[in-house]
């Protein structure tokens, strides 16, 4: 994982351990215990928050050692990446030990307590679990029978790389589209990657059921799914959306438009992103100040080198081209 940095960010800076607790709680929306266990090093705490729509992205560094203890009940499920030390973490008697090659997962079912080496800097990432319950019901279509556990740790070298990628897209969202945040077509792509990032990368107690086989669904459902893409350009869908509205899963959805289309569904989507960018582009007036990126952005892309190789791949000319014409 490489940057901890939170862009536009809330941010706690005290030396006062009292402070630097309710505070953080206060950005997080629940409680926790912290003792700080070095005296031989200063405290100082500097915390970032950020949050959009049930996620949310929290940088922390307290320069001494620290023990951090949770007891349920808890909202949210974390995505912890440590840099420059160790967290040695007690999960309901279940122990990890993060640093900079192993992430961890917390569902803070049981009591959790984590131990902080000195001078530890984490980038964590929250993710409310009724997000978490609504994409995992879209990808088995029927609703789960019990809470989702993970494993709790994540190996960053091997099956963790899609969620790394995933909280990337996410800073870098933050930092392009600036303390507004990002539009509802972009927001909705950055939280369908975590989501789909975690549950399929993650080993977790569905991930049997989610790889399992499904049956595919009648051709007429993909027509309708087209057709309700096409229909409204403006709609941030995702794969969830779009599933429920055919009445099936995401998986079932996604293995039909392979058979048919030979593409994805979120790709189908892309597509048609693609097509309503390079038609605004070419209604704007280049004169007018107006930047390819800003385009870019209102239509769902953060990247803006990818979205000019794919764009120039479906229109044979760079997106700036098309703007002075």
């Amino acid at each position: 994982m490489g940057d901890i940095d939170v862009p536009y960010a809330l941010s706690i800076h005290t030396d006062d351990p009292f402070e630097a607790r309710v505070r953080t709680q206060e950005f997080l929306g629940c409680t926790h215990r912290m003792t700080v266990l070095d005296r031989d090093r200063p405290f100082l705490a500097r915390v970032r928050h950020r949050s959009m729509n049930g996620l949310g992205l929290m940088s922390s560094v307290y320069g001494s050692a620290v023990e951090i203890g949770c007891s349920p009940p808890i909202h949210l499920v974390t995505v912890n990446f440590v840099h420059g030390g160790q967290m040695f973490v007690d999960d309901g008697g279940a122990t990890t030990v993060a640093d900079p090659g192993r992430g961890a997962v917390f569902c803070f079912h049981e009591e959790l307590t984590m131990r902080w080496s000195p001078g530890m800097r984490q980038l964590m990432l929250t993710i409310d679990k009724s997000m978490i319950e609504r994409h995992l019901r879209t990808l088995l279509d029927t609703a789960p029978h019990e809470p989702v556990r993970f494993t709790g740790e994540v190996d960053l070298a091997d099956g963790g790389q899609g969620i790394v990628a995933a909280v990337g897209t996410f800073q870098r969202a933050l930092e392009l589209c600036g303390k507004q945040g990002p539009p509802p077509v972009l927001a909705a792509e950055i939280e369908h990657g975590i989501l789909t990032a975690l549950l399929l990368g993650q080993p977790n107690n569905y991930t049997d059921r989610i790889f399992g086989a499904r049956t595919l669904p009648a051709p007429r459902v993909v027509r309708r799914v087209t057709e309700l893409i096409d229909s409204a350009p403006q709609t941030a869908f995702t794969v969830a959306d779009l599933a429920a509205f055919a009445g099936v899963s995401a998986r079932s959805l996604h293995a039909a438009f392979r058979r048919q289309l030979g593409s994805t569904p979120m790709s189908y989507v892309r597509k048609r992103r693609l097509e309503h960018a390079h038609d605004e582009l070419l209604r704007l007036d280049p004169a007018a100040g107006i930047k390819v990126i800003d385009v870019a952005l209102r239509h769902g892309f953060t990247h803006a080198g990818r979205f000019a190789a794919a764009y120039r791949a479906r229109f044979g000319e760079s997106p700036s081209a098309t703007l002075r014409r």
